[in-house]
């Protein structure tokens, strides 16, 4: 199974393939902001991938039309597909 990393936080977990790194957040008790509950709308749950980039899925319309590009991506919107390493984006 993929495992992600909150490096900022040191926690991990490992978690079926597809699932969201939100999704995996929240299993963790870590809270990110996902103000529209999940469906790509706010850009709230933003997180920079750190490592493994290529271990999730490609961004998705949601993020293309938001303009988020690398190495940000929406919680929400990231799927697993193998090991990756994020943080928490801070929103400016």
């Amino acid at each position: 199974m993929p495992r992600v990393t909150f490096v900022d936080l040191i926690r991990s977990m490992e978690a079926p393939q597809g699932k969201t790194i939100l999704q995996c957040a929240l299993d963790m008790g870590i809270l990110i902001s996902h103000v529209c509950g999940g469906d790509g709308a706010c850009g709230t749950c933003r997180i920079e991938i750190l490592e493994g980039a290529d271990q999730v899925t490609e961004p998705t319309m949601d993020e293309v039309v938001k303009e988020i590009e690398d190495p940000y991506r929406l919680s929400c919107q990231t799927r697993l597909v193998g090991d990756v390493k994020v943080k928490i984006a801070k929103i400016e």
